[in-house]
């Protein structure tokens, strides 16, 4: 294996990392917004945050990835906050 071989198998291997980061992510998304609206037909509109959390747990998501998946759901237009610390879909 040459350098050209060795540094095309590594681009290689950095655009599947990268597809499977989305991939993931995407997965993400689906995941809180199905959790969101089974709180929503339970709870009402707004869902306090922290339920989300916790439920997302349940399905082995971290606090982190939950936080930073409403980010991108809010980024999106899919999720709105209508007060600290409360989400609804939008």
């Amino acid at each position: 294996m040459d350098d050209f071989d060795f540094d095309r198998l590594m681009e290689i291997q950095r655009m599947t990392a990268s597809r499977i980061r989305q991939e993931s992510e995407v997965d993400n998304k689906i995941k809180i917004l199905d959790i969101l609206n089974e709180l929503t037909a339970t709870k009402g509109k707004k869902i306090q945050v922290e339920e989300v959390i916790i439920e997302a747990g349940t399905q082995g998501l971290a606090e982190s990835e939950v936080t930073a998946t409403l980010d991108a759901l809010k980024e999106d237009g899919m999720v709105i906050e209508p007060e600290t610390g409360f989400v609804q879909l939008a």
